[in-house]
């Protein structure tokens, strides 16, 4: 897949309500795959990325069927066609972080009312992109945000379903302080460069991460 400079156009919705009547799978290989990126490792055993990639979709499953039953068949329509289940992963708290893809997945197939297909590895696919990267950081340095580049020492494409994505900047900022309000600036900042449209995927939001991993801001592409 060609992966998108900038957040693309998204398709008419007639066309991706197709995307209802299709069960999610555990993993995909329509992922954004940009040229000079390298996949994150991780360490983790396989069975335990089962159990959590199973227990995450599980608990996406269950919160889109209740979206279902709450909202009716237009709720998933906002759910699959307009990013709401990749959205309410953000702030599923430590049911989704495990596996985020895997609970997007089950929210999807819960609000659609498909079948239960639990996957059988990690489905989230984390990859580094480091042209968007120093991209980003010229365009800030061009910028009044000249100190901001510093702290930003990564940004990794996160594919959660199918072409669906989030862009996570990881920074050397602490999880205490006043640097919470730097990375909102940043999660703002990144949104206001990423602004054309273009190519096939679908970036839903930006996470800016402090320097132990903990989620210090996020903002809507």
């Amino acid at each position: 897949m060609h992966l998108p400079r900038h957040r693309p156009r998204l398709a008419l919705a007639a066309t991706m309500l197709a995307v209802l009547a299709i069960p999610a799978c555990g993993s995909e290989s329509g992922s954004p795959q940009p040229g000079n990126s390298s996949q994150r490792p991780t360490h983790a055993p396989a069975k335990d990325k089962k159990k959590a990639a199973q227990d995450a979709y599980t608990a996406g499953y269950n919160r889109g069927r209740a979206v279902r039953d709450a909202g009716g068949k237009g709720s998933s329509v906002r759910e699959v066609v307009w990013g709401g289940c990749t959205r309410r992963a953000l702030s599923a708290g430590q049911e989704a972080e495990a596996d985020r893809g895997a609970w997007v997945s089950g929210c999807l197939d819960g609000v659609s009312e498909n079948a239960k297909h639990l996957p059988s590895s990690q489905v989230t696919k984390r990859t580094n992109d480091q042209d968007l990267l120093e991209r980003f950081k010229a365009w800030l340095s061009d910028t009044d945000k000249r100190p901001m580049p510093a702290h930003v020492n990564r940004l990794t494409l996160v594919e959660l379903h199918r072409s669906d994505y989030d862009i996570e900047l990881t920074t050397d900022y602490p999880s205490t302080g006043d640097d919470h309000s730097a990375a909102t600036d940043l999660a703002q900042s990144f949104v206001k460069w990423w602004d054309g449209d273009d190519g096939d995927g679908t970036a839903w939001n930006v996470v800016v991460r402090g320097a132990d991993g903990e989620k210090l801001a996020a903002n809507k592409l």
